[in-house]
């Protein structure tokens, strides 16, 4: 979960019709009157198409996506279509959610909440940064199941994990290649594209980009990759845009 920017509401979305919309859902609750395309899409757009509790991808030919009511419907009927109140969101996350009453316990809102005010990350969990049962933190991993070993864990393990790997491979492959890296451009292309496509997994637009920007920037192989191509005049400035944008990513690794 990562601090996600809200968007305008689809120019669609206006006064009248936000009124006729709410007015057919008070009248039957069974009507999806939020489940519209340009809601959808603008939505999907906010979140760079992922899950906004935990950022796995949605969509067309990713898992299904749901628009998700921050307060349930179910409670505050008159936010049916309200915009602030509507989140792209995975079926796991949004089912684990189910009508929890968000207004008289809170969750994370990433669109108005930083998720890294709360938690820290270990082991490809989500930690709560208060011991409190009852805070914010503790009580969002709880309520969207955010730790579910199958949904969730496995998922940003197998990711990571050969995140992890090609980090090892590649600065291996420098230190190999050092000698040459000046001299022969398609060693240092092989080196300076690795190293960018795995930066590329620590911006926003990525899958589980907290976990994986928390991977690299605490990875010894990725620290001393850096070095080495700053030593030897190599780090660009396309290289160091991609590096501040994945720390804006980062998660503390304990309290």
């Amino acid at each position: 979960m990562i601090k996600i920017q809200r968007i305008c509401a689809p120019h669609q979305l206006t006064d009248d019709v936000k009124k006729r919309l709410t007015d057919e859902y008070k009248m039957d609750n069974k009507k999806n009157v939020w489940n519209k395309a340009y809601i959808r899409e603008q939505l999907l757009q906010m979140s760079h198409g992922k899950c906004c509790y935990c950022e796995c991808f949605i969509g067309s030919g990713k898992k299904e996506m749901h628009i998700d009511h921050y307060k349930p419907k179910s409670l505050y009927p008159d936010l049916v279509v309200e915009w602030e109140n509507l989140l792209p969101s995975c079926p796991h996350c949004n089912k684990s959610k189910s009508f929890h009453d968000t207004e008289n316990e809170p969750i994370i809102n990433p669109t108005i909440d930083n998720p890294k005010k709360y938690f820290y990350l270990k082991m490809y969990r989500y930690c709560s940064k208060s011991s409190d049962i009852n805070s914010t933190g503790r009580r969002t991993i709880d309520v969207l199941s955010l730790n579910d070993s199958n949904e969730n864990v496995l998922e940003r393990y197998e990711i990571g994990n050969e995140l992890q790997k090609k980090l090892q491979e590649t600065y291996d492959l420098a230190i190999e290649y050092e000698p040459e890296l000046l001299v022969n451009t398609r060693k240092r292309n092989r080196i300076i594209n690795t190293c960018r496509d795995i930066l590329k997994h620590g911006i926003e637009t990525s899958e589980f980009a907290g976990f994986m920007s928390t991977i690299i920037h605490n990875d010894e192989n990725y620290i001393l990759l850096k070095q080495l191509l700053e030593k030897n005049g190599l780090w660009s400035s396309e290289l160091n845009k991609l590096h501040e944008d994945s720390m804006k990513n980062k998660f503390d690794d304990k309290k």
